[in-house]
């Protein structure tokens, strides 16, 4: 919220500086973001008056004005079409730089001196209106200084409010706030106007038939407003607060909103259908066109404002098109309603509008303060628009407010802060607050809150206030007595941070993405009908249809945020993120959570430098990280990658991660359908996707530990066997160490061979096997007849022959 320190003035007077008013605000639980200057940067822009005005002789579109600065009579060329003798004008000097940055300099415009530069309200910071030169009030001292002439100095303060202060998103509010806490007396607004001999009740028939959506709704009539331009003074507050300038009547409803915290709706009179106004619920496929030309598909769960014929208005959230005031409306029908926050909050959700009005009634407004902000905006109309206002309102109220009566025991509270405070003391700091208060007894005081203070509904919220006006810097600080638990880091927790480290060595980049994707994923991605992917858990109340459900895969997240950065030319792209994913669990009401740490590689692996080529990513790079990994958890001795046809990978390109016959992950290259269903403009896209649980699983089965250094010398030997292509390599690997057993301390590949000196469809392997044992020095005829064996077993298994040559 954006609050005006000169606009605060007026409701309790402020004694302090704005830095210090800001700490103040603060420590009250009123977070205070920043403190902008407004109309402090005007020296150089003075009153001028205008002598004449003159046709340029060189352009059409320009005029020579004769302006009196109070010291002397200067020539300024001006394009304005609003410029008339006698009119006061801020005037920018020579050498003077206006808030827009742009440097006023005395020059020859078409060949006619101009000395200074006429200015409009937008290029002096003061609002956004550039529709022509800011006329001045005629009383202004011709030659003085426009800031202090006007009194445009202010200081606005960007407040950061929490939901549960609702009252505090108002002028008053925040005065309210500010009172208490320096003793000081609050001022509220005078309610004065006139009203005409006619009945409110004579012009419009109000019906609620849904009184749980609202509670309480009440409108007024004025006959015979003027639509025109609202003043400068209450344009200049409505844009300090943030607010767009629209004529007087709207300006009005919105200066009451800032100002008292209660949304009102004006509706043109004459444009309402059967003099009536219905409060109900909207119909299933229902379309309503709202102020900014927008056509909204309605349900249930909306609240409509409706007259004798058709949906007027969002309730507590957008007036509509049908009804809104423009320059030919003369009567106005004004609401000012109470409408319940959970209504308003799900219909503005479910339709994507946020606006200033739904923002304070889905967090709940005063309900017994609806009239009188109609009687704040009637005062304001009548001195602006002029009219007669009928006597009376038509207030529906069926169901009176009844305040919580709540018992605060002083004990209680000074045990809670940990402080003496008196029981009068405490009395005190809640009367500032406009709460209703008795001595109820020796350690009881009986509290009524007021109906703005819509936060306050049992003790502990009386307690917080009295917390507040104490000072927390005045509360002691202890430290409590915590014993340990002892307990284990959750499940990922230390192999999460181990596991990240290892991954940002290898030169990836960790990213969070939304736990909410798209419906549609599960499409892009390929998956089938019956695929776990498809079992989505959606929400009730999605931002958008894009985050609609609850992710069953990582994958969709690393996608999208390589296509975002491959669409803004990053191509070389390395990425890596822990998560959650949720799927639906048959017959519960919780779906089931699984952490999956997944990782996405595109682009050049490396760059061409003078040590090295460069080098596109391939599988053996995803492969490689995986290898990695598994080995810094103890994994790499027991793992092993196997073909399998798996989404959304190249089936020929592709392969399961396996410890033993469990599959705990997989990686590959994405299939071209699923780059392309992403619109991913770059060339191959490799993935990673690992199963936390089950690794971790495992992992505590194959827990490394400490071995002695080898006190007996390795014997190594090489096989170089040709087997069919689609004989994988680790399956010989898990031969040699099961044939070998505890002989075998490591067995690697050095080498592949596939060419013209073997069959098309087989492949040569090459491995080299250390022999060793714990007990003594192998024999040469024992590690003879255990390699024979292992190349027999091996022979049995994959077919294959011992490699010739």
């Amino acid at each position: 919220m954006r609050l005006s320190l000169n606009w605060l003035k007026d409701y309790v007077d402020i004694d302090m500086a704005p830095v210090d008013l800001g700490h103040l605000l603060t420590m009250a639980g009123l977070e205070v973001e920043n403190i902008e200057l407004l109309g402090q940067s005007l020296d150089g822009i003075i009153v001028a008056k205008i002598l004449e005005v003159n046709p340029h002789p060189q352009a059409d579109r320009l005029s020579i004005c004769i302006m009196d600065t109070g010291n002397e009579e200067v020539p300024v060329v001006c394009g304005a079409t609003n410029l008339r003798v006698g009119a006061k004008v801020p005037m920018a000097l020579p050498c003077t730089k206006i808030p827009n940055g742009m440097m006023v300099k005395e020059c020859i415009l078409r060949g006619e001196r101009s000395a200074g530069m006429l200015c409009a309200e937008d290029e002096l910071g003061l609002t956004d209106d550039h529709s022509g030169i800011m006329i001045l009030p005629d009383d202004l001292e011709v030659g003085a200084g426009l800031s202090s002439e006007m009194n445009l100095e202010d200081h606005v303060f960007e407040i950061s409010l929490t939901p549960n202060r609702p009252d505090c998103a108002s002028v008053i509010g925040i005065a309210r706030e500010v009172a208490a806490f320096t003793n000081k007396k609050l001022r509220l607004p005078e309610l004065i106007y006139e009203e005409g001999d006619a009945p409110a009740e004579g012009f419009v028939d109000i019906r609620i038939e849904d009184t749980k959506g609202c509670p309480r709704y009440s409108a007024a009539v004025i006959q015979g407003v003027k639509i025109l331009e609202s003043p400068f003074w209450l344009r200049y507050r409505l844009h300090a607060a943030g607010v767009r300038s629209l004529n007087n009547v709207v300006d009005v409803t919105n200066y009451v909103l800032m100002e008292m915290g209660q949304p009102l709706h004006s509706f043109d009179y004459d444009l309402l259908k059967g003099n009536k106004i219905v409060v109900r619920r909207a119909k299933e496929e229902e379309t309503f066109e709202t102020l900014d030309r927008k056509i909204h598909v309605l349900d249930s769960e909306n609240l409509l404002i409706c007259d004798g014929e058709r949906p007027v208005a969002l309730a507590g959230i957008m007036g509509g098109l049908n009804s809104e005031i423009s320059d030919r409306s003369a009567n106005v029908l004004l609401e000012s309603a109470f409408f319940n926050p959970i209504t308003i909050r799900r219909g503005s959700k479910k339709l994507g509008i946020s606006t200033e009005s739904s923002y304070r009634f889905e967090r709940g407004i005063d309900i017994e303060s609806v009239v009188n902000a109609s009687k704040r905006a009637l005062t304001l109309i009548s001195e602006l628009a002029g009219g007669t206002i009928a006597k009376g309102f038509i207030d529906e109220y069926p169901v009176f407010y009844k305040p919580p009566v709540i018992n605060l025991r002083v004990s209680r509270t000074n045990k809670i802060l940990g402080t003496s405070i008196l029981k009068e003391t405490m009395i005190g700091y809640m009367k500032s607050l406009e709460v209703m208060v008795t001595d109820s007894g020796e350690d009881i005081i009986q509290a009524i809150p007021p109906a703005f203070r819509v936060d306050i509904s049992r003790e502990a919220d009386l307690v917080e206030d009295i917390a507040r006006l104490e000072g927390y810097n005045n509360i002691p600080v202890t430290s409590s007595c915590v014993r340990s638990t002892g307990e284990v880091d959750p499940l990922g927790v230390s192999l999460q941070n181990q596991m990240s480290d290892i991954m940002v060595g290898l030169g990836l980049s960790e990213i969070i993405t939304y736990s909410f994707i798209s419906p549609d994923s599960a499409d892009l991605l390929k998956a089938e009908e019956d695929s776990p992917l498809r079992s989505f858990i959606k929400l009730m109340n999605p931002l958008t249809i894009d985050q609609s459900v609850m992710r069953t895969s990582m994958v969709p997240g690393l996608l999208t945020t390589l296509r975002h950065n491959v669409s803004h030319g990053e191509t070389d792209l390395k990425f890596f993120e822990w998560g959650k994913i949720f799927m639906k669990d048959s017959g519960k009401d919780l779906p089931v959570e699984k952490l999956y740490l997944s990782a996405v590689m595109t682009g050049q692996y490396s760059c061409k430098e003078w040590h090295n080529e460069s080098r596109k990513v391939d599988f053996f790079d995803i492969k490689g990280v995986a290898d990695v990994l598994l080995g810094a958890v103890g994994l790499d001795n027991v793992s092993s990658f196997k073909r399998c046809d798996l989404y959304p990978y190249y089936s020929d390109n592709s392969c399961g991660i396996f410890v033993s016959d469990l599959q705990i992950g997989s990686l590959g290259e994405v299939s071209v359908d699923v780059v392309e269903n992403y619109d991913i403009r770059t060339e191959s896209v490799f993935l990673l996707e690992l199963d936390i649980e089950k690794l971790s699983d495992v992992q505590v089965e194959h827990l490394r530990r400490f071995e002695s250094f080898a006190n007996f010398p390795a014997v190594l030997r090489d096989i170089s066997i040709v087997v069919n292509r689609g004989v994988e390599s680790g399956s010989i690997l898990d031969i040699v160490r099961i044939e070998g057993k505890k002989l075998v301390e490591s067995v690697n590949i050095f080498d592949l061979y596939e060419g013209e000196k073997i069959g098309k469809s087989q492949k040569a392997l090459s491995f080299r096997i250390c022999y060793r044992s714990k007990q003594g020095t192998l024999d040469g005829r024992e590690v003879n007849q255990l390699h024979e064996s292992i190349i027999n077993k091996i022979r049995e298994k994959t077919g294959g022959t011992l490699r010739e040559g």
